[in-house]
């Protein structure tokens, strides 16, 4: 009977910290807070990655940025392409990653143009 009551607080545990991070994504999503990236270079980068392989460029971004909730957007985008509305969605995030970039672009020295 412990074993049991255990496990359903362990569950109900889980459960909580899963709602609060999906609502962490939600507000994401609802906000279209992007991660800033530091210069043009990426935000063009991942803008085209974006139109071409749906979601990826937000994951990219996500993971750059060290931010979960970017990286299941990114996920949600990729799932939902095929249905053409995820990319859409993600044409538009690429926009967003571009439009936050950075000032000014970089050679492929590193110096900035």
């Amino acid at each position: 009977l412990w074993s049991i009551y255990w496990g359903s607080a362990i569950m109900a545990e889980a459960w909580e910290k899963f709602t609060g991070f999906m609502g962490e994504v939600w507000s994401e999503i609802t906000s279209t807070e992007v991660p800033a990236l530091e210069n043009k270079n990426w935000g063009i980068g991942l803008f085209l990655c974006n139109i071409f392989l749906p979601g990826i460029g937000t994951f990219i971004a996500g993971l750059k940025a060290e931010k979960n909730t970017t990286m299941v957007v990114g996920l949600f985008q990729f799932l939902t392409a095929w249905f053409i509305v995820g990319w859409l969605w993600s044409i538009y995030w690429g926009w967003l990653l571009y439009s936050k970039a950075g000032e000014g672009w970089v050679s492929i020295t590193g110096e900035k143009v």
